[in-house]
């Protein structure tokens, strides 16, 4: 179990999300042989392999809809570079160091097994050949890949909330899970449902993590941007904008401040905070992966240097977001009879209704159809926002 999981974190180090979810899935299936589907020992390996799904969802969505979902970007955002368009900015630091730190050497040669990957490549033409025999294309299966991912993270999800009172890491997981069940909606444009659950991660890691945490600025502005996408929700996007910004020049006060030498800004976990939430502490109750204090020099002036550019970005969407104009919350039976209305009285053209400029290109692509329904052991929200489909990957963690 352990090497299937090792070589599924190498997998999604190195972005190849299929090959991690065929590991997570063997080590899944050999996981709650021995522990069972909901034992404690499960909650993060139901959250890795959730993850994993999602990201082999994202890149197989933006493969097969890339042509139709760059169109859709010029037409609804025109030329716009603001924050990169059509893209998410960035707050988890860089990338290559985490791959690096799992995969030693990987910024230079990774051994390959010629051989090998010529085999698993004629394997898989195979297995892809086998289900186009049965199927009329793969449009499904991104979809299909959504399902599963918030299925399993919901489970993480359900044992997490059974332990959050153990201790704050704990609760902390429970965080980025929630975070993660956000994504999912997001991708799959179940705005309120996304809406719960960044708003759930939130709550969590502003009560558990200093403002500076890079961690605080994600969920301020993943809100912003499902809020942003939500009739009428465009003051409240403002708002979680603006609070991501003022995070992050909260984070590079502490940089600067560090590598001055000066100590005027210490961020320090309270201990004696209780984690029942008896007497609120004064100060974070952690200092997340992200702590200034483990930072080195160079790794220090990097951050700054990344940070300057996520700040102008953030301006920059602030500015966006106050200048676009406000969406009213008329429901759709309304705005059908208004536009029927002025149809049938064909006194003018009806006026173009304004678009508010979508800055996540995943988000630009064809509206998922909900099919069938989940269990009672579901939460409410996913029975009415996450039918359930069947698909293989989850039916290795059933299967079990």
């Amino acid at each position: 179990m352990e090497g299937a999981i090792e070589q599924a974190k190498r997998a999604f180090a190195l972005r190849k999300y299929e090959q991690s979810v065929d590991h997570y899935a063997t080590a899944l299936e050999l996981a709650t042989t021995k522990y069972g589907e909901n034992g404690p020992e499960m909650a993060d390996l139901y959250f890795a392999y959730g993850k994993a799904l999602l990201e082999n969802a994202i890149t197989q969505s933006s493969v097969l809809g890339k042509e139709q979902a760059e169109e859709a970007v010029r037409a609804v955002a025109g030329d716009s570079d603001t924050a990169g368009p059509g893209k998410f900015l960035s707050f988890s630091g860089d990338v290559d160091e985490d791959v690096e730190s799992i995969v030693p050497g990987s910024k230079e040669d990774v051994p390959v097994d010629l051989f090998g990957e010529a085999q698993k490549t004629a394997e898989r033409e195979e297995e892809e050949e086998e289900e186009e025999e049965g199927e009329e294309g793969d449009d499904g299966e991104p979809e299909d890949d959504f399902n599963a991912a918030w299925e399993v993270l919901d489970l993480a999800r359900a044992i997490f909330e059974k332990r959050q009172d153990e201790n704050d890491e704990v609760k902390l997981k429970l965080a980025d899970t929630f975070l993660a069940l956000g994504d999912v909606s997001l991708e799959t444009e179940k705005f309120e449902q996304a809406i719960a659950d960044y708003g759930q991660a939130l709550a969590f890691k502003v009560d558990l993590l200093p403002q500076s945490s890079r961690q605080i600025a994600e969920a301020h502005y993943k809100l912003s941007i499902v809020l942003d996408l939500t009739s009428g929700r465009l003051s409240e996007a403002i708002t979680h904008a603006e609070r991501a910004l003022d995070s992050v020049e909260a984070r590079l006060a502490e940089l600067r401040d560090a590598l001055s030498g000066q100590g005027l800004v210490k961020v320090v976990a309270d201990e004696k905070s209780d984690p029942k939430g008896k007497g609120k502490a004064k100060g974070p109750r952690l200092l997340g992966d992200d702590a200034v204090q483990d930072l080195n020099q160079n790794q220090m002036e990097a951050e700054v240097k990344e940070l300057q550019g996520l700040k102008e970005d953030l301006a920059l969407k602030v500015e966006e977001l106050k200048t676009s104009p406000e969406q009213t919350a008329e429901s759709a039976p309304a705005m059908v009879a208004r536009a029927l209305d002025s149809e049938l009285n064909a006194k003018e053209p009806p006026a173009a209704v304004p678009q508010t400029v979508n800055d996540l290109t995943s988000m630009v692509k064809k509206k998922k159809k909900d099919t069938g329904s989940n269990g009672s052991a579901k939460r409410k929200a996913d029975e009415e926002l996450h039918p359930s489909t069947p698909s293989e990957k989850k039916a290795k963690v059933e299967g079990s």
